[in-house]
């Protein structure tokens, strides 16, 4: 176990560094067996692992499935293991990109096979990691039930024990109006709720997949000026990520070299103003920098753009500029910034401490919020777009929420085209904003 761990460390460091990873070197025993490595494709880069003696499932039937998942346990898959939790180490992935590497795994290990066969491992494989997965079965095919610590939208969940298990098939575009019934399996109960849910965020550390060269990037509005680069290969790993409430993505931090270049860049131009004067120099950055069009155009599905993501593509849309600009009031001024959501539309409002401006803006309990919408062009802080100043919108604080139990029904799609805030995690303001004339 411990050489595989340094084998496979080696080899990760040759990953990180956008080399082909070489051939395992020679142990005591010698070479060992080209038939005991797997080489696997994840976005892009071509990884190895320990190779895993596949088991056929015969059928969805539960006696079946827990046979199967029996004899993987008569195998073992130390090895395997701990070849992807090293490489996953070496990477910087979070929860989601560590799915999506057993995934890729087993799509490698068993692509002439069912898509039984590759649930099945998956599910082997992600509970031997430490997570709280469980897997179900519908007439036809096997089912990943996957616990999030993020509200999600736009995926099924099924709720058991007062707890959403977003469902995950095998890459087969399910029909939800199709899906009658879905039953746990649960072939090892014993292990069932020991695992850790899987968090959508990026906290303790970046990713570190790079590949290629980097694409610059440079901004000007005529007061603000800021060049960076962005890796293509990481933006395309963001591009199908699960949609979140806005929050999250204005509280993680995908590559923080990116982040620390973007915020050096950036202090020095707003010495000596005012929050008012810094807070209105961002907005007129956010506003101008960037062109604006709809998700639906510019990605041909609902998207909410990290970070990172904003400063590579050319355009954005009111969601991606609302998590930009809180994040950078946040981080740059440390005010506190509410997302703000009309119907069809999202902007943010900050709480000045040391300035006030007059314009449109509303009390939450006892402190006063001032409308700053990056996405009204020219408008400054405080000034709400007309069509909205007398229709009541709710807010969220930049405090990032947990998924709280659903409502009980056995099975709810949630596949709305626009992201959807729940009520249990929504704020109202109980009275109309009140409107002030700049």
């Amino acid at each position: 176990m411990i050489l595989l761990a340094c084998i496979t460390l080696m080899l990760a460091m040759h990953v990180a560094a956008g080399d082909k990873l070489p051939s395992l070197p020679s142990i005591s025993a010698g070479i060992i067996p080209e038939e005991t490595e797997l080489d696997f494709n994840f976005y892009g880069l071509t990884l190895r692992a320990a190779r895993l003696d596949p088991v056929k499932v015969n059928s969805v039937r539960d006696h079946d499935v827990i046979k199967a998942w029996n004899d993987y346990r008569t195998r073992g898959a130390g090895n395997v293991l701990a070849s992807l939790s090293m490489l996953s180490t070496e990477l910087g992935l979070n929860d989601w990109f560590v799915f999506q590497l057993v995934r890729n795994y087993a799509d490698a290990l068993l692509k002439t096979e069912s898509p039984m066969d590759r649930v099945l491992l998956e599910h082997y494989l992600l509970m031997g990691l430490g997570y709280d997965i469980r897997l179900a079965r519908t007439e036809r095919q096997l089912i990943l039930l996957v616990p999030f610590e993020e509200e999600v939208y736009e995926l099924g969940f099924i709720t058991i024990g007062g707890k959403d298990y977003y469902l995950f098939y095998d890459d087969i575009e399910a029909d939800m109006n199709e899906i009658s019934v879905v039953y746990p399996c649960d072939p090892s109960k014993k292990d069932l709720g020991k695992g850790q849910s899987f968090s959508l965020l990026f906290k303790d550390r970046g990713l570190n997949v790079s590949t290629g060269e980097d694409r610059m990037c440079d901004f000007d509005d005529g007061q603000i000026h800021v060049a960076c680069s962005v890796n293509p290969s990481v933006m395309k790993m963001l591009h199908n990520y699960p949609l979140m409430d806005l929050r999250c993505y204005a509280a993680s931090v995908v590559l923080p070299q990116f982040h620390e270049a973007i915020l050096e860049q950036l202090v020095p131009q707003l010495e000596g103003m005012s929050q008012c004067d810094a807070a209105d120099a961002l907005l007129h950055f956010v506003q101008y920098v960037f062109g604006y069009e709809e998700d639906d155009a510019q990605y041909g599905q609902e998207k909410v753009n990290f970070i990172e993501e904003n400063f590579y593509y050319d355009k954005n849309d009111c969601e991606d500029r609302s998590v930009l600009y809180a994040f950078l009031v946040r981080t740059l001024l440390d005010l506190d910034v509410q997302f703000v959501h009309y119907p069809g539309h999202d902007c943010t409002a900050v709480r000045f401490t040391d300035c006030f401006t007059r314009g449109n803006g509303y009390y939450y309990g006892d402190d006063y919020y001032l409308i700053c919408d990056p996405s009204y062009i020219g408008a400054p802080i405080g000034r709400c777009m007309p069509r909205y100043q007398h229709v009541q919108p709710s807010v969220k604080t930049m405090t990032v929420m947990s998924a709280n139990d659903a409502d009980g029904s056995p099975l709810q799609p949630r596949l709305d085209k626009r992201i959807i805030f729940p009520d249990f995690v929504l704020d109202t303001i109980p009275q109309p904003i009140p409107v002030h004339n700049p």
